[in-house]
Formats: C-alpha cells, structure tokens, sequence
C-alpha cells in the first residue's frame, strides 16, 4: 500500500491528474446527471406515464416491501432513513398508483401497517429485471476480477460513507 507521499513509477512520467476526491466528485456528478442518465432512468424504471413506470423514490420502499410484507410505517422511515411524514406521504402516492396499501393494525389500530399490492410487486420485480440489464451491460466492459473488485471497493466505500456521515457534524448555518 502507498502512503500520501508515495508516488507509483508509472505514474511519474503521466501528467498530473486531479485529486481522487475531484475525480470521485465528478464521477458521482455524472451518474447523477450525465447525459445518459436521462435514458438510463428510463430503461429502469419505464417512460413517465407510461403503464410500467415506477416513481424512483418509489423503488426502496417497493423494495423494502417485497423483503417483508406488512411493515409498520414507523419501521419503513427507519430502514429508508426518512422523516416518518416523507414515508407518509410516499405511501400516499404510491396507495394512488396502485402499488401498496395501509392497514391499521389488528392488535392496535394505532399502529399503521404497509402492505404491498399485487401490481407493486409486479412493477418492482419488473425495475428489477430491468436494472439487473442496465448493470449487466455496464459491467461487461469490465473482466470477472475487475467486476468483483468494483464491488467490494463500491460496499466498502458506501459503508465509509455512512461512518462519515454518523460522524461529521453539519456545518453551522
């Protein structure tokens, strides 16, 4: 492993590069908003309007249903790190689309219960299919050691992200 001050011999005749964390930055930037991303959305999650189109803020709840069916919302605000009020209202546009349901509890009508309907679990098992293409098709340009090098290094810096994130306190407003 190089420290900060190592510099690796095929890199001394390169030109200077911007930083990993510029190259990172941008990186993020175009999967965000790149100029693919648009049609890349589509193939995964359908054409806006159209019969087999889900909203993206949609897919982890979808998601987090087909895992365990009947959730209590409080649960699902937990697992999605959200305002229990934004899963509120999530549930309340995804009720209108047809794609889950709430139920008061039977044990306490208090406790409000998720459910998934039978075309919110067609529709995530469709995005899924789809995204499962999307990425096969990305990762072919990739070789098998190289794919699962991508993978480890990516859970690894999600889990380094999410231990930034418990730590660095906000900046002052």
């Amino acid at each position: 492993m190089l420290t900060a001050t190592e510099v690796p011999a095929d890199d001394v005749l390169r030109p200077p590069r911007e930083s990993t964390t510029v190259r990172l930055g941008q990186a993020w930037r175009h999967m965000r908003r790149g100029v693919g991303t648009g049609a890349l959305l589509e193939q995964v999650f359908g054409r806006r309007g159209g019969p087999d189109f889900v909203e993206p803020g949609h897919l982890d709840v979808l998601e987090l249903l087909v895992e365990r069916d009947g959730q209590r919302m409080s649960d699902l605000a937990t697992a999605l790190h959200l305002d229990p009020s934004t899963v509120t209202r999530t549930m309340h546009r995804m009720e209108a689309a047809g794609l889950a349901r709430r139920a008061g509890a039977a044990r306490d009508g208090r406790v409000v219960i998720a459910h998934l309907t039978t075309e919110g679990r067609r529709l995530q098992h469709l995005v899924a299919a789809r995204r499962s293409r999307v990425m096969e098709a990305a990762l072919g340009t990739l070789g098998p050691v190289e794919r699962v090098q991508l993978v480890d290094l990516l859970e690894r810096f999600v889990d380094a992200l999410a231990g930034t994130a418990a730590v660095t306190p906000e900046p002052a407003r």
